[in-house]
């Protein structure tokens, strides 16, 4: 099974937008590992400025900022 990377609390971008709405958000803060769908693992995501979450697998997402 494979491992996380990201971790709670962290940003993180959307790699890709296809298909979503116009208003959805492209940045969110990581919430909670999920178990893997199709070999990747996933994400529950939150973005507090629209109040929306999503669920996003780790191969269509990027860490943001950690410097």
């Amino acid at each position: 099974m494979p491992s996380h990377r990201f971790t709670i609390g962290q940003m993180v971008r959307l790699v890709t937008t296809k298909g979503l709405s116009p208003a959805a958000a492209v940045t969110y803060t990581i919430e909670a590992p999920m178990p893997a769908y199709q070999n990747s693992p996933q994400y529950r995501l939150w973005n507090a400025e629209l109040q929306q979450g999503r669920v996003a697998l780790e191969r269509d997402l990027e860490a943001i900022g950690s410097a």
